[in-house]
């Protein structure tokens, strides 16, 4: 399959998704969100994390501030991501809301270029889309993947709502995996981390 062939597929599938996940209501987001926080803490491999890199939600993403929140108050090792225009993307060590501001597209950041070294044993991604073999396809920057191919992370863990599940999507040897998919009705292993 051609490599223009595997973007249109790309972005006909992105629409699809943006569509399902806009359609959910805002308190069934908020209500899906914190049942799939409690599925996230609940796993043994979120417990016994020290370094943890998990992004700050925007829009009508799987709401991570009380996630954040939980993990400055048990005091993890924790980054956020940092996205400067055509750079690729930084951890960086996150230690308090007061650190963060609004870039120009109004997602909170820090303010800092200093990266996190790393390594890190759990990233805490987001998505568009997944399957249950681990797939996952982003908004189409390659910002997430390029990161997970250039540092090392025990647990990729993505946060979804049940309706960004797909049985399959068009993907390319540089679309990486995630371990293990929390939505608000299960946690999902790939075989890679099946127990």
């Amino acid at each position: 399959m051609s490599d223009n062939s595997i973007q249109a597929r790309k972005q006909a599938v992105r629409q699809q998704l943006k569509a399902a996940r806009a359609a959910l209501p805002e308190s069934r987001r908020q209500t899906d969100s914190e049942t799939i926080r409690d599925r996230l803490l609940a796993l043994d491999e979120v417990a016994n994390a020290q370094t943890i890199f998990c992004f700050i939600s925007y829009f009508n993403e799987v709401d991570t501030h009380g996630l954040l929140k939980y993990f400055l108050a048990d005091r993890k090792d924790l980054a956020v991501p940092k996205i400067v225009s055509g750079k690729p993307m930084l951890a960086v060590p996150f230690h308090g809301w007061d650190e963060l501001e609004k870039d120009a597209i109004e997602i909170l950041t820090p303010a800092s270029l200093e990266p996190h070294p790393g390594p890190f044993d759990l990233a805490i991604t987001p998505g568009l889309g997944f399957t249950r073999a681990g797939h996952r396809i982003g908004y189409g920057r390659g910002y997430y993947d390029t990161w997970f191919a250039n540092h090392p992370v025990k647990y990729k863990i993505a946060l979804a709502f049940g309706v960004q599940l797909l049985d399959e999507l068009p993907t390319e040897d540089t679309d990486l995996p995630v371990d293990l998919i929390v939505t608000e009705n299960e946690v999902i292993r790939t075989a890679k981390h099946q127990r």
